[in-house]
């Protein structure tokens, strides 16, 4: 990504978090960055294409560095665990990090999108299933578990504060500790309470929402 269009993206992101999506007009940005509109077009073709490039940015930014940080060669479970730590300091490091988790289910139908999660939760899963496989974890189930992974994951940002107690690094290995530890821990080990849900009528709990 050129100089240039990374700075329309900036100026784009400052706007969405400090006015909101929904009130930010592709106006307000070319005037921040003193150009004409046919001049910001060479750039952006809309608001949702700001938004398809912020996100794109973020999420490959997440993958780059996940990618250099970990080899075929390691341990299933040393791999998910680096990647659960630099997806965290990579994901919370990013000036788009609050819009990213603000808008990103407004882009659940953009195709490109979608492939792009996709690629990444492949990533995850196989890895998970390589873990299984070799018997290091012990989960039923891939897919779910890297949804798990990643719904964790993105939601840092929701609460993570620069001025909080703890480093980016050391939230990142708490989090790999806990969900890979988890991974590993055998079925059944941990809880008594199996088919829970099945046993107990939902539909009899009152209605709070």
């Amino acid at each position: 990504m050129n100089r240039r269009r990374r700075e329309v993206l900036a100026v784009a992101t400052r706007l969405f978090a400090e006015v909101g999506y929904e009130a930010t007009t592709l106006e307000m940005i070319a005037d921040e960055l003193a150009l004409s509109k046919p001049g910001l077009y060479y750039y952006i073709k809309s608001k949702e294409d700001v938004l398809v490039q912020i996100h794109q940015d973020v999420v490959q930014n997440v993958m780059d560095q996940v990618q250099a940080s970990i080899t075929p060669e390691m341990p299933p479970d040393e791999r998910l665990w680096r990647l659960i730590v630099v997806h965290a300091i990579t994901l919370c490091s990013h000036p788009a990090r609050q819009i990213f988790l603000l808008y990103r289910g407004q882009l659940n139908r953009n195709l490109d999108i979608v492939a792009l999660r996709d690629r990444y939760q492949n990533l995850i899963e196989s890895i998970v299933v390589e873990g299984i496989e070799q018997g290091i974890f012990h989960v039923a189930n891939a897919k779910l578990s890297a949804f798990a992974l990643l719904g964790a994951l993105n939601w840092i940002p929701n609460w993570y504060s620069p001025e909080g107690s703890l480093s980016l690094g050391e939230i990142g290995e708490y989090f790999a500790n806990i969900l890979v530890g988890g991974l590993k821990e055998p079925l059944g080990a941990s809880f008594d309470y199996p088919l829970w849900s099945r046993q107990n009528s939902f539909k009899e709990l009152p209605n709070s929402l």
